[in-house]
């Protein structure tokens, strides 16, 4: 049986352990060096968004001047990542709250920055999502999203379907319960350029996750 946590509820409990857990646990050394080496090859881009930053594992990544602003539903996670001795000449803002409510002003980022925490949305909020940060991107500057990606069309159906179920017997909101519904990658990349971004590109791929790129 599924556990059944709220988002925020179930961050605040992992957070001390996150860390330990992704690097040890997960072996995810590779997929945040290959973030560290985006930042270089996007030309050290210099106001950075980061949606749904946790403990910061991607922003400890980042070793140039920069002012980053971090979102993260689990004040949890953001006290982890104002415990950390990040690059001296970073400006770090924090915001807790849902990066659905929180409002991006527009044409004022070099990149956005999202790793794992995408999955847990359908195609309707994505869509949502991925017009707002079209928006608040400056002419030329980055969407990079590291995450999970389903194998084909038809897991990423019956995933959405089996969380929909889930979401009405609780009669919650979807997006607000920790349940993965990762979408394909081909949807993904579809949505990408139906809101209008170009030069969007596969970075990486590794067996159940994707890095991907893509231009304003």
């Amino acid at each position: 049986m599924l556990k059944v946590e709220n988002m925020d509820v179930h961050f605040n409990k992992c957070a001390s352990d996150y860390d330990r857990n992704f690097y040890q646990d997960l072996g995810m050394s590779e997929f945040y060096d290959e973030i560290e080496k985006q930042f270089n090859i996007c030309g050290e881009p210099k106001n950075i968004l980061v949606l749904g930053c946790g403990t910061g594992l991607e922003i400890e990544r980042i070793k140039h001047s920069s002012t980053v602003t971090a979102i993260d539903i689990s004040q949890g996670m953001l006290e982890q990542l104002q415990k950390k001795d990040l690059h001296q000449r970073m400006i770090l803002n924090t915001i807790c709250g849902s990066y659905f409510d929180v409002p991006f002003t527009e044409n004022s980022f070099d990149l956005v920055l999202s790793t794992y925490s995408l999955h847990h949305f359908n195609i309707e909020q994505k869509t949502k999502l991925y017009k707002k940060i079209y928006a608040c991107l400056k002419i030329g500057a980055y969407f990079i999203n590291g995450d999970t990606v389903c194998k084909d069309k038809d897991t990423e159906i019956n995933l959405l379907k089996n969380a929909e179920e889930l979401y009405r017997k609780q009669q919650a909101p979807f997006g607000t319960i920790h349940i993965d519904v990762p979408l394909a990658l081909d949807t993904e990349l579809t949505l990408l350029s139906d809101v209008g971004f170009s030069n969007i590109s596969v970075e990486k791929r590794w067996t159940s996750a994707s890095l991907i790129k893509a231009v304003k």
